[in-house]
């Protein structure tokens, strides 16, 4: 008898397979969703700061030739911010390498009395190599969020030159400034212009490109005798409502301290700028200072001051107002940093003189 075959033996139930694990893309790990509240808790209104051109809460590069008065204003502009209530002083921090020995003393005494932070190299064990990483440090452990960081100048804390460093340090500047800080720049411009004899930033693209806001600062001279100077402030970029432009005025008067220029500082309107010009468009000063050495050294020391103006002025090379600014300038008894002096007669008049100890200059010019 042949028996049937068995049957297969009965297979246990398998479980469907499991599709692949849905890989995320790795994006997500950085992804911001859900933490909006938390950068708003660390993040600061955008409110016009100081002189109504730089904002709180951005990174701000202001542009400005040697010697054009930026520091000075930016001194009065935090000044007025603090007195105002619009910056707590101990939130400010000036870091300041790009003075001397006696300016330094005096710019700290001011930032003194009005409890604020100033710093520079060398000093107190901070070193101009140290910067970037102070700046990375704050923006890591929140410190940074409310705080003011001015530095004057940037090309001490990195190179302009080098678009790779430069770059570098604009994204540096930029996460502080995501973490709530504020970053003011002060810079200064090439010695060479544009095509159209404006101003040109010293550098490579990046700082103005990765920056919020960028002015150039551009000193201007007005009326014949006037004793201010004025320098007139220019947009390049901004991402808040700020104006085009903007003026201030510092007093050049003769004597006076550095407080004492801070304190004259004003605000100058649109309507006061009509008869001023660059002084781009005029002589560089060491030829307005031959000119006049020269003219006094042809026989006529001791000449008043309308009399030397004027003789200036004859050939349409040097404005009155110019040759009042560089006179004024460089009027002293001081040989190291004057060429000439003036005693004075009746009713106050001023009779001009070389310091015999300054080597006159070869630039002759005409005798009314």
């Amino acid at each position: 008898m042949v028996l049937p075959p068995k049957p297969p033996p009965e297979e246990p139930d398998k479980e469907p397979p499991k599709p692949p694990a849905e890989r995320l893309n790795p994006l997500v790990q950085h992804s911001l969703r859900g933490d909006a509240a938390k950068l708003h808790a660390r993040a600061v209104d955008t409110i016009p700061l100081l002189g109504g051109i730089m904002f709180l809460g951005q990174a701000t590069i202001i542009y400005a030739p040697p010697n054009a008065g930026k520091t000075l204003l930016v001194t009065r502009f935090i000044k007025d911010a603090i007195e105002e209530g619009r910056l707590d002083p101990n939130k400010l921090f000036y870091i300041n390498a790009d003075d001397s020995g006696k300016g330094l003393a005096v710019k700290v005494e001011i930032l003194e009395l009005l409890n604020a932070h100033m710093l520079a190299p060398g000093l107190k064990g901070f070193k101009a190599s140290q910067f970037v990483d102070k700046l990375i440090e704050a923006t890591q452990d929140g410190t940074a969020r409310g705080s003011v960081v001015i530095i004057d100048t940037l090309k001490k804390f990195t190179n302009l030159m080098d678009k790779a460093r430069s770059s570098n340090f604009a994204n540096v500047c930029r996460e502080y400034v995501m973490a709530g800080g504020t970053i003011i720049a002060l810079g200064h411009t090439a010695k060479n212009r544009n095509a159209d004899g404006s101003l040109r930033y010293q550098g490579t693209t990046d700082i103005l490109e990765d920056f919020d806001a960028a002015y150039v600062a551009e000193p201007m001279t007005g009326s014949a005798g006037a004793s201010e100077r004025v320098v007139r402030f220019t947009q390049q970029k901004s991402r808040a409502d700020s104006p085009q432009e903007v003026a201030y005025a510092y007093s050049t008067e003769q004597g006076l301290t550095y407080v004492e220029k801070v304190a004259s500082v004003r605000p100058v309107y649109s309507e006061e700028l009509e008869g001023h010009t660059l002084e781009a468009g005029q002589l560089d000063d060491d030829q307005v200072i031959a000119a006049i050495r020269s003219f006094l050294a042809q026989g006529h020391g001791h000449v008043g001051q309308d009399r030397l103006v004027k003789a200036m002025a004859v050939n349409g090379d040097i404005s009155r107002a110019q040759a009042h600014r560089v006179l004024d300038k460089y009027t002293g008894s001081d040989p190291e940093r004057h060429h000439w002096n003036y005693d004075k007669g009746a009713r106050g008049k001023r009779s001009y003189y070389l310091l015999t100890d300054r080597p006159a200059e070869g630039t002759t010019t005409p005798t009314p």
